[in-house]
């Protein structure tokens, strides 16, 4: 009669597969976990063996190691039967480890007796061979491991505590116990997990080799001082896992602690409490895991589905908008044309500003998400500059002074004149905001040379010439925390409604789409300078230089008939008349 041993921590699976096996004339030995197991099969070694792999204490991977490197077991035939482990990567792995049939949950039961018996049969025919061993990385099988060596600390605490009860009795099982500590220690601080016991009072009981590379914290330091002393754990979190590990036993979560060097890191942990002979709580068992850098990643993710969904949203509506826009803009280059008094004037230039401004912001959400870009020409910065010294002499509170220093040789660019524009305008009006109560603001534009590469606190830029332009500010400043975010999309330390945080991410993103960086200095109440670098033109045969500035000649027509098409009846309306307005 077969004698099989049955290791699954679900009663229900053992249930079926001991009622299925009864069934069919086989002697059934239930386990339910690895480590039991171990300890049955080596009182009474079975004929075949069944495990699941997702368990408790001791999982099927590590139970199977041990089952392989036993002189008595490795011969009996070792079957994994999982609903947790699917893949082809842990299907190889258990075959690697020495499992004789990988088969997975729910098996039919024909098909579940049949491997069974094909697997005893080949056992059966076989000749004796040597174990195999583990293949592949080796950081990957500590990776799969580390789990379950977190699991055997419990098991063995208690195999610890059955070993001093059986000491007198046997005095050769002290060594075995000796042994069992060592190895355990050994693998305790080869995990990258910290691990750490407490007692009810938070005083520290064990501090693992990787709580120190954690934390920083050495064992002699940590040992009976209290945990949240050390680690400084979220107050309100620690409260509830403390009431959750008492109440059910355990408890799994997110939490924020501090290190020695007060770096601030987010841990996936696990508390377990653990027990006395007597079953009365006795410490707690906690395991955590640095997910610092995973949960940036996950919040770079995050912020770049964002970023997507906004370029599917701008490119959605720019249509609709523009042809909201262009009917006001064409519509006030006509009224333009006849008599208006100094009110209808002013009104008639508050509608054109209204609405360049909303051309302007559909074209700085389409640069900054969808990537949008312009023709890219020869540039004078030094005409740039002065049309924004023009707009910011006339538009700027008055207790704000303006000064320009712009080098007489400056060097052309290549690029957009529009979005070379839009970066400059856009550091001028956060200068503006940056000094509520007046102050200095300043263009500056120069050649340079960089006979190394040059690194600026965004980006980097190699050696050759340069125009370096400058907007200095003698405004509030800004600490360092802050100058490490204000490139982050979203990211303003300006009221609600006051700023979208784009406006510097899209900068520095016209920026690098040009070749060049960005630098900041900056400090509270000393100021703001930002340095733009961008690549100088010195081809001498370049083309002639881009103008800005809008021709005032209107063009005319002597009649002539036009078909005009457009699915917007508002822009087919404006264009119609001003088409025939002008001849």
């Amino acid at each position: 009669m077969t004698r099989v041993l049955i290791v699954d921590d679900k009663e229900e699976n053992l249930y079926y597969l001991n009622a299925l096996l009864s069934g069919h004339g086989c002697t059934v030995v239930t386990a339910h976990h690895g480590a039991e197991a171990l300890v049955k099969a080596r009182q009474s070694p079975p004929d075949l063996i069944v495990s699941d792999l997702l368990m408790p204490v001791m999982d099927g991977y590590t139970l199977l190691r041990h089952w392989k490197a036993d002189p008595r077991l490795r011969r009996v035939p070792f079957i994994v039967y999982t609903a947790t482990y699917t893949e082809a990567e842990d299907e190889r792995l258990a075959l690697n480890l020495g499992a004789d049939a990988f088969i997975l949950k729910p098996a039919e039961p024909d098909d579940f007796l049949a491997r069974l018996r094909a697997v005893q049969t080949n056992a059966v025919a076989a000749m004796p061979a040597p174990p195999r061993h583990p293949v592949g990385d080796e950081n990957t099988l500590l990776r799969v491991y580390s789990e379950t060596l977190i699991r055997k600390l419990e098991e063995k605490t208690l195999q610890l505590e059955e070993t001093n009860r059986a000491l007198e009795r046997d005095i050769a099982e002290r060594k075995i116990a000796e042994e069992r500590i060592a190895e355990q220690a050994a693998l305790l601080d080869q995990t990258q997990d910290a691990i750490i016991v407490r007692d009810l009072e938070h005083r520290v009981v064990l501090w693992s080799k990787g709580a120190e590379r954690l934390y920083g914290w050495t064992a002699a330091e940590a040992v009976n001082r209290r945990v949240d002393e050390l680690v400084q754990p979220d107050a309100g979190t620690y409260q509830e896992a403390l009431r959750a590990v008492l109440r059910v036993g355990a408890w799994g979560g997110e939490i924020h602690t501090v290190t020695k060097t007060a770096a601030k890191i987010t841990l996936e942990s696990r508390w377990t409490l653990l027990r006395d002979a007597a079953n009365r709580p006795k410490s707690i068992l906690d395991i955590g895991t640095d997910i610092t850098e995973r949960k940036k990643l996950e919040q770079q993710f995050l912020r770049a589905q964002r970023m997507e969904s906004i370029g599917t949203l701008a490119g959605g509506i720019a249509h609709d908008l523009n042809n909201l826009l262009t009917p006001i803009l064409i519509g006030v280059g006509v009224l333009r044309l006849g008599a208006l008094d100094d009110g209808a004037a002013q009104i008639v230039d508050n509608i054109e500003q209204s609405a360049r401004r909303g051309t302007d912001l559909v074209k700085q959400v389409l640069s900054f998400a969808r990537g949008v870009e312009g023709a890219r020409v020869a540039v004078s910065l030094a005409d740039i500059a002065r049309e924004i010294e023009a707009i910011t002499r006339t538009t700027f509170p008055k207790n704000i002074t303006f000064f320009a220093a712009i080098a007489a040789d400056i060097r052309p660019v290549t690029g957009d004149p529009t979005q070379l524009n839009q970066v400059l305008m856009n550091l001028c009006v956060n200068a503006r905001d940056a000094m509520p109560d007046g102050g200095s603001l300043t263009i500056a534009a120069k050649n340079v040379e960089l006979v190394r590469p040059y690194a600026a606190l965004q980006g980097t830029v190699p050696a050759g010439h340069y125009v370096v332009l400058e907007v200095s500010d003698t405004g509030t400043g800004m600490p360092k925390p802050v100058i490490e975010r204000i490139f982050e999309p979203f990211f303003t330390t300006k009221d609600v409604g006051k700023g979208t945080g784009l406006g510097l991410s899209t900068m520095l993103g016209i920026v690098r789409s040009h070749g060049g960086c960005v630098n900041v200095e900056s400090a509270p109440g000393r100021g703001t300078t930002f340095k733009i670098f961008l690549p100088a033109e010195t081809n001498s045969s370049a083309g002639p230089v881009a103008s800005t500035g809008v021709a005032d000649e209107q063009a005319g027509g002597q009649g002539e008939c036009v078909l005009l098409v457009d699915d917007d009846s508002t822009v087919l309306d404006i264009t119609r008349q001003t088409l025939e307005t002008f001849g």
